[in-house]
């Protein structure tokens, strides 16, 4: 009985898959298709959703397979044991389950000789010295975990919700919690006021902030988003005046509600769009004369770190795009740098895992200003199932 359904949902992983062209989100597609398709119930969607993640997790490696078939690997290599469906549409996999990747990597060749895993990540020439190949292509096929970052104070109060919500979770360090799935906190903790929602990487960044050599009393996030690390910098520098700004303005509004649950009040919140000839005079209007003590700079890059977690880019992404990032990322700081105080520090972060947006950037900027770099470094989130980021920290102390 059970072997029809799970016949079915292979079949309509297929038909959503061939569908897909890659002009959105693959999560907003499968939304979309499963709100014109109302014959899914919720244990269907939840089923064929994990299948279709599965096969795109693969990348380029199953493209000389037939999509069932990469379909049934991409369920294989994602899940450490089977639920029914190997069984009934694959027994000579149901039973090869193992606790190490590389032995099932092993039984897929022996199955599909033409399956390739040097090619799950397959822009391998463009990156950074510092990752290497193989892991990181494997990295793809394991789910990314979900983080929080307790606040200063909070650690007892956050650890007592969870606790006694029976949430299971990993304390990574004294402020870093790990849970396996994106649970909903609502009403366990204080999202922003007690713990913040960030990823492990993302908070690693901070690490080249802990032995600055002056205080900080003043800082400028410049490409802010919704406010993480202007969070966790208020965390670390409480009394330095806050600047923000951002080219979206909808997510400056997420920025203002989420700054108020923090009890956190900025200086300036602004719009700019820093590739803009306009961008230096709405700068100057909105920051102190003289600059700050700290830029923030997690610039607009190709998100290559984080791929795990939107796995479809890892066919649909062109490789064109590295350079066009690149060049931005250049200009972005060239609008920045003139506004850090002498002996001020500049902290850049991708979410690349490319060099021309990493080491090729930090190169240009020492080459190109009165710079001097103190620390730079990969942040291997995906270590804990996060994701990847690079952080290069300059100061304009001479």
């Amino acid at each position: 009985m059970m072997g029809g359904y799970f016949h079915a949902y292979l079949r309509n992983a297929s038909i959503i898959l061939g569908g897909y062209q890659h002009k959105e989100p693959f999560a907003q597609y499968l939304k979309n298709y499963f709100r014109q398709e109302k014959k899914f119930g919720s244990r269907d969607r939840k089923f064929v959703s994990d299948l279709c993640y599965g096969y795109l997790r693969l990348g380029q490696a199953v493209d000389k397979l037939s999509l069932e078939d990469s379909i049934i690997i991409g369920f294989f290599l994602t899940h450490e044991s089977d639920n029914g469906f190997l069984d009934a549409i694959y027994p000579e996999l149901a039973n090869s389950f193992s606790t190490t990747m590389q032995h099932k990597i092993n039984v897929v060749k022996g199955v599909f000789p033409e399956f390739d895993p040097h090619s799950i990540f397959a822009f391998s020439s463009e990156l950074s010295k510092s990752i290497d190949n193989t892991e990181w292509n494997l990295k793809h096929l394991t789910k990314p975990a979900f983080f929080l970052r307790i606040r200063p104070g909070k650690r007892e109060k956050v650890l007592q919700g969870l606790n006694n919500a029976g949430i299971a979770f990993e304390e990574l360090n004294k402020d870093a919690i790990r849970l396996e799935k994106n649970i909903d906190l609502q009403h366990q903790v204080q999202i922003d006021r007690d713990c913040v929602v960030q990823d492990i990487g993302s908070q690693h960044t901070a690490m080249l902030l802990d032995h600055l050599p002056t205080s900080i009393h003043s800082f400028w996030d410049a490409c802010a988003g919704s406010g993480g690390k202007s969070i966790m910098v208020h965390d670390k520098c409480k009394n330095a005046k806050i600047y923000a700004s951002d080219i979206r303005e909808e997510i400056l509004d997420e920025l203002r509600r989420r700054f108020s649950l923090a009890g956190m009040k900025a200086e300036s919140i602004f719009c700019n769009d820093l590739s803009h000839p306009m961008a230096e005079q709405v700068i100057r209007s909105n920051l102190p004369t003289g600059g700050v003590d700290l830029i923030i700079a997690d610039v607009p890059c190709t998100g290559s770190g984080t791929w795990r977690r939107t796995p479809e880019w890892l066919t649909g992404f062109e490789v064109a795009s590295i350079e066009t990032y690149s060049h931005l990322q250049k200009a972005i700081l060239v609008k920045l740098i003139s506004h850090l105080k002498q002996g001020g520090f500049l902290l850049y972060i991708t979410c690349s895992v490319f060099e021309k947006e990493n080491e090729q950037v930090v190169d240009y900027v020492l080459k190109q200003f009165p710079v001097k770099i103190v620390g730079q470094m990969h942040l291997f989130g995906e270590e804990h199932g996060g994701d990847h980021l690079f952080a290069a920290l300059f100061t304009s102390a001479v």
